[in-house]
């Protein structure tokens, strides 16, 4: 079984009558990078919250595992603020 971990960085906005909705996904390099990118763009308005995600992936059955959340900023789908 040959297992790769994936970094997500995942970006959410706030749609005026929709509420919290994902943007789209960004696979990084390492988690400090999505963590990065997450602070630059939350710090620069550009996104409402994000999360970074590590996420392993079997490339023979072409699944993937459980999200394990690695940093969480601003608002995100569980409805905490974090920073």
């Amino acid at each position: 079984m040959s297992m790769t971990a994936r970094i997500i960085y995942q970006p959410y906005h706030v749609s005026g009558y929709a509420g919290l909705q994902p943007g789209t996904p960004l696979a990084c390099r390492s988690p400090e990078d999505a963590l990065r990118r997450a602070e630059r763009a939350y710090k620069a308005g550009l996104v409402a919250g994000a999360d970074v995600v590590r996420v392993y992936h079997d490339e023979e059955a072409d699944e993937f595992g459980d999200p394990e959340f690695l940093s969480r900023i601003g608002q995100t789908p569980d409805g905490d603020e974090e920073e």
